[in-house]
């Protein structure tokens, strides 16, 4: 079944590879969406897949890149699919 969420993720999570490394694992995974920094200096992703392969993405952004400390992930399901047809990083 299709779910997606949106997600938070905060700690050392900028200026460390995070967004390249959540496309890489993304686009590894099978996950469609989107990550982007935050003006407050966390991460904000739009993950969306199948079940199981969220659960495999997710469970990758509590490790994140090796120079990143995550501190916190915060999952927000969402109604509805976005319907998008890769993963991007933006901004």
């Amino acid at each position: 079944m299709l779910k997606s969420y949106r997600v938070i993720i905060k700690g050392i999570v900028q200026g460390v590879n995070f967004r390249n490394f959540t496309k890489l694992e993304a686009e590894r995974i099978g996950i469609k969406g989107y990550v982007m920094n935050t003006h407050d200096g966390h991460v904000e992703a739009f993950f969306e897949g199948e079940d199981e392969l969220l659960k495999e993405m997710i469970a990758s952004v509590h490790v994140g890149p090796a120079r990143s400390k995550v501190k916190e992930v915060k999952l927000y399901e969402q109604d509805g699919l976005s319907n998008f047809k890769d993963f991007r990083i933006i901004r």
